[in-house]
Parts: structure tokens; C-alpha cells; sequence
């Protein structure tokens, strides 16, 4: 079959039947991602249309973040503690590596003042995140929960993560068991060089089943691409070697020759 499938043709052939192959893969993997994409389009959809809040209906501080409490709108009024900012730094955006500005706003709550970190933007530089006045703001955001821990021995002022848990080691007033990604600031304390930065989608990404019932298709049109060729290739390598040979097609046997008789004994003469 390896003589065969070395002939110009079937390796013409063969060329074909990996871009086809190929290019069914390709069309698959795009449906997943369709798939996947789609399904997170639904689920931001319904995060945007949840109605915003204020954070005390959403979260008390030092209360354990709800269960429907990621990706709820919330809003805040007091001041940011701008002697409380801090850096993250390795975070992303747009492709480009930089840091995370965190400022805490300090809000009144049911338990007195308490503290929200508050993800004010993103910068490339640690001297492009200018702290903001203390001057009385109301900030709109994304709830989100807090993060694991994160590397430590960073410079001072960085932070390896918004770990809340730790937070609260280090200020000294209560704090929100959560943070907020900024959407909207009024008055505007924020500098321009500070970037927003784009709150995620939270909750089960889920798929869209109908695309990826399309992808399982088209996987399913490669492997029988593979299973045709392999199948025709065999079949000719079958008739390049000819029939085998079968015990009908042999010539006869030539009949058995008789035995002769042996000669009479001659009697003796008296």
C-alpha cells in the first residue's frame, strides 16, 4: 500500500486531503469559539441590565460576599483615601502590560465609615497613577469578589492582587469583602492618563449548543475525508498487486500412470 500511496497521483490526493482536513478543522474550533463568544455576549447582556444598587444593598462590610453579588452595578458616595492607594502590577490591557490603580473609597455604611477598593484604571507607569483629591465623589461600578493572594515582596505601594483579607490586616477601618471596577466617577478625580478598565463578565460563560453541534460536524466531515482516502488507497494497492492466486485457476494434475504387470516367471525345462 506504501508503493501506491508514493505514486504522483495519490499523493496529489493526499496534498488535497490535508487541506481539506485542515480546513474542517479550522471551520470547527471557529464554530466553538462562536459558541463560547456568543454565550458571553448573553450573559454581559444580562449582567448590563441588572438595575444599579447601592453597595449596601448589595454587600455589607465584613460580610462574606453574596452568591449574586459578581457583576452587580453598584454605587458609592464618600471620598477616596488617597493615602490608601495602591498598585497591581502584571495586569493587562488591550494586549499591553501595566498596573492596576486601586484607590479605597471611604463610604458610610450601617457600621459607620468602611472602606471600598475601588479599580480606578490602568497605567504603564507607576508615575502615571496620580492619586485623586480627597474631595466627595460618587463612584459607579462592577461588583467583583476578592482575589487570591497574589506574589509578595513587590515595591512599596504594589500589591501582588486585591486580596481583601489582607487589605484588612493593613487599614484600619472596616472594609467590603469585595471591590469595584470603576464605570463612572462624579465628579471626574481621575486622570486622564489613568485608562478605565473594562469590567469582565462574571458567571457560567456556558455554550451556545446549535454551534457547537456545527463544529462536531465538521470534524465529523474531516475524519471521513481521512477514512475515504484511506479506503480507496487500500482498494487500489488490492488491484495494483492482482489477484491472488486460488486453487480453481491451477492446471490440472496429469493423471496417474498404471503400473505394469510384472513379467511371468519362466518354468524350468526338464
Amino acid at each position: 500500500m506504501i508503493r501506491t500511496a508514493l505514486k504522483p497521483a495519490w499523493l496529489a490526493l493526499l496534498a488535497l486531503l490535508v487541506v481539506v482536513v485542515v480546513a474542517f478543522y479550522q471551520l470547527g474550533m471557529w464554530q466553538l469559539g462562536v459558541s463560547s463568544n456568543a454565550a458571553s455576549r448573553e450573559f454581559s447582556q444580562e449582567q448590563r441590565q441588572r438595575p444599579t444598587v447601592p453597595v449596601g444593598e448589595a454587600i455589607a462590610p465584613q460580610t462574606t460576599f453574596p452568591s449574586d453579588g459578581a457583576g452587580r452595578s453598584v454605587r458609592a458616595q464618600g471620598s477616596y483615601a488617597a493615602d490608601l492607594q495602591f498598585l497591581v502590577p502584571d495586569r493587562l490591557l488591550a494586549g499591553e502590560r501595566g498596573y492596576w490603580v486601586v484607590t479605597p473609597v471611604r463610604t458610610d455604611s450601617a457600621i459607620g465609615p468602611a472602606l471600598l477598593p475601588v479599580v480606578r484604571g490602568f497605567v504603564r507607569s507607576p508615575s502615571d497613577a496620580a492619586a485623586p483629591a480627597e474631595a466627595p465623589v460618587t463612584v459607579t461600578g462592577t461588583l467583583a469578589p476578592s482575589e487570591s493572594p497574589g506574589p509578595t515582596g513587590l515595591p512599596a505601594g504594589q500589591r501582588g492582587a486585591i486580596d481583601t483579607a489582607d487589605l484588612a490586616n493593613d487599614w484600619q477601618s472596616p472594609i467590603y469583602d469585595a471591590f469595584v471596577f470603576l464605570v463612572d466617577e462624579q465628579p471626574g478625580l481621575t486622570d486622564e492618563a489613568v485608562q478605565p478598565v473594562p469590567p469582565p463578565v462574571f458567571g457560567e460563560s456556558g455554550v451556545v449548543w446549535r454551534n457547537v453541534g456545527y463544529a462536531l460536524q465538521w470534524f465529523i466531515f474531516a475524519a471521513f475525508a481521512i477514512y475515504m482516502y484511506l479506503r480507496f488507497l487500500h482498494d487500489a494497492a488490492r488491484r495494483a498487486e492482482g489477484p491472488a492466486p486460488s486453487t480453481a485457476d491451477a492446471p490440472p494434475a496429469p493423471p496417474p500412470q498404471p503400473r505394469s504387470a510384472p513379467a511371468p516367471m519362466k518354468e524350468p525345462h526338464p
